[in-house]
């Protein structure tokens, strides 16, 4: 290729490459599992490979840009990875839910591959799922997260440690009740719904079984709202005087 060519062209991919750079841009988060925030959770962002942790308080940010992976591991956790769209770029914070895990061959995939990336905290030994919450709560968390299983503010940690020998079972739907009730706020069931405020628990409860918590975990709030709206009737007139249904 003659030189005159050749530059115009070297000029040409380099501006392209920079170009491609400026693109990125610092993306906000917040990592949550139940109601509680995640810390120490590995994000990597599989286009570039570069990588960050989240901190205390759940939160982190990267670079990144449309159709990017970004990735989220840590030992506790189910991987998880979403393909940016122009959609997330649009919030200020971007939400992300993971869910537990127990397998020991996923923990040791995460733990050799944020070794690899010199991502800090791979080795943290798993809590169990009580536990991680008293741990939470020993430092401060707030105590109304628990959606009023527990109360009394001296006998707090003492109830809490009780709660390791309580069905694990009840304490997630109590949980997944809150975390859903906070997203939609009182006024979905209230004013959409139509559904008094005293049993909006109760209607959540009754979808549970419907498969809402896997479509909220993935972020699939339409089909979520759909179910409840759907199950609406057939709750009330499980539960109420018919004549009382509107």
């Amino acid at each position: 290729m003659p030189v005159n060519t050749f530059l115009p062209f070297l000029l040409f991919i380099i501006t392209l490459q920079l170009s491609a750079q400026e693109e990125r841009v610092l993306i906000h988060g917040t990592i949550y599992s139940d109601s509680l925030t995640v810390d120490n959770v590995n994000i990597v962002n599989k286009t570039t490979f570069k990588g960050t942790v989240s901190d205390k308080n759940g939160k982190f940010q990267i670079l990144a840009r449309e159709n990017d992976i970004l990735q989220f591991s840590n030992i506790q956790y189910k991987t998880k990875r979403i393909y940016l769209n122009n959609l997330h770029f649009k919030r200020e914070d971007l939400i992300i839910h993971l869910m537990q895990t127990t397998n020991e061959l996923q923990e040791v995939v995460v733990h050799n591959m944020a070794k690899s990336l010199g991502l800090p905290n791979a080795g943290k030994e798993p809590l169990k799922p009580t536990a991680r919450k008293i741990n939470y709560y020993t430092k401060g968390g707030s105590i109304s997260k628990l959606y009023g299983l527990v109360s009394g503010k001296t006998k707090n940690l003492k109830s809490l440690r009780k709660l390791e020998k309580e069905d694990e079972e009840i304490l997630t739907n109590k949980l997944n009740i809150q975390i859903i009730r906070n997203h939609f706020q009182d006024e979905f069931f209230t004013e959409t719904l139509r559904i008094p405020k005293e049993r909006i628990d109760d209607l959540i409860n009754y979808c549970l079984p419907k498969g809402i918590v896997f479509l909220f975990d993935r972020e699939r709030y339409l089909e979520v709202m759909d179910i409840l709206i759907q199950n609406k009737y057939s709750y009330l007139n499980a539960t109420v005087n018919p004549s009382q249904i509107e």
